[in-house]
């Protein structure tokens, strides 16, 4: 299995079904979708995209198929090492880093965040990291979040970003101000690009582990840095289900609105999840049927680029099994490679590249 196919593989059939609630967590199977809010409901199923071609389908059956590793001792004792020092970060990347551990802390996780943000100010990941973590209600609102609208800063210091803004539309929609929903997703419609920066998370936790001073072979820093990068989860997934997906209380302004935001996503947007995301809510909001029969072969033509990422991606994981060094080591170092790309570039303009260079060769 390489590091980020399994990705690859469960989201492509978690999109079919819905707007995927959660990031997998280096699962081989689909992650089940998750139980919408109490008082809403589930979203909608449509029909599922064209079938893909059949070398696709091989490429994410073999990177779903589960592998033993070799480091397993070795990933417990570095996880373990991990959360000690990250107890107390001292630099705004062991702040964001601490930040994924805080699992079930919301206040611990949002002072981390708060205080990467804080140091650099000029980093869009801690940003939008923060801007997700004070979407989560608590009561009293933890200061962090109370002192600045972290969710307007992140849409004001990002501007051409569409995610800050539609999640803008979610919560005017929260409030009871339907026309301001309509008008924030209208402008998310009409932006450049879409980007969660998902895409940083590898190389912040490689550019972490890569130096470390442990005991621990590099293969397994490097499997343990896609690992825990797959584990981040996706913040907008269950505000963009309520905007535009849950039918209950949408008025015919907003579905149209969410129409078109849903087929720029699908166009536009920095990852495969996005993506999938975007062609979904388009086929759900659809005012007719033949653009629901749009929405959904651009559906089947997202899933058909990811899956051709997957097989032109080197096999990393392979690698870093490998017994012979001099194939860990350029098992490591195609890694180093891809994770700067994917952050400089975003998943999705990374992986075309990718997969024009084994065209190439």
């Amino acid at each position: 299995m390489k590091p980020g196919t399994t990705l690859l593989a469960a989201m492509a059939f978690c999109a079919i079904a819905a707007v995927c609630t959660a990031q997998p967590r280096n699962s081989a199977e689909p992650p089940p979708i998750a139980p919408a809010p109490e008082g809403t409901r589930a979203p909608v199923v449509g029909s599922p995209p064209a079938a893909l071609p059949a070398a696709a389908g091989v490429a994410i059956d073999a990177a779903s198929e589960p592998r033993p590793s070799r480091w397993r001792a070795s990933l417990d004792r570095l996880d373990t090492d991990l959360r000690l020092r990250l107890l107390a970060p001292s630099d705004p990347r062991g702040h964001w880093l601490a930040a994924q551990f805080d699992l079930t802390d919301i206040e611990s996780k949002v002072r981390n965040l708060a205080s990467a943000r804080v140091d650099a100010p000029d980093n869009r990941l801690y940003l939008a990291s923060l801007a997700f973590a004070c979407m989560q209600p608590t009561r009293p609102q933890l200061p962090a979040c109370a002192a600045v609208d972290r969710l307007a800063d992140w849409a004001i210091r990002d501007a051409g970003n569409g995610v800050p803004t539609f999640l803008l539309g979610f919560r005017a929609l929260e409030r009871g101000q339907a026309n301001a929903a309509v008008a924030y997703v209208d402008e998310a419609a009409a932006v450049p690009r879409y980007d969660d920066y998902w895409s940083e998370g590898p190389q912040q936790w490689w550019s972490y582990l890569r130096p470390l001073a442990v005991d621990v072979d590099p293969a397994a820093k490097a499997k343990a840095a896609a690992t825990y990068a797959l584990e981040q989860d996706l913040g907008w997934t269950g505000a963009l289900h309520l905007l535009c997906a849950d039918p209950r209380g949408r008025t015919e302004p907003v579905r149209a609105a969410c129409a078109k935001l849903g087929t720029a996503m699908g166009e536009r947007a920095a990852t495969f999840a996005l993506r999938r995301a975007g062609a979904r809510i388009a086929e759900i909001d659809a005012a007719d049927a033949k653009s629901r029969a749009a929405a959904q072969a651009q559906a089947a033509s997202i899933l058909e680029a990811s899956a051709r990422c997957t097989a032109a991606q080197p096999d990393f994981e392979a690698a870093f099994e490998s017994p012979d060094s001099r194939v860990r080591t350029r098992g490591i170092d195609e890694f180093d490679a891809w994770v700067s790309t994917q952050a400089k570039d975003g998943e999705v303009t990374a992986c075309e590249r990718e997969v024009a260079a084994a065209r190439r060769r």
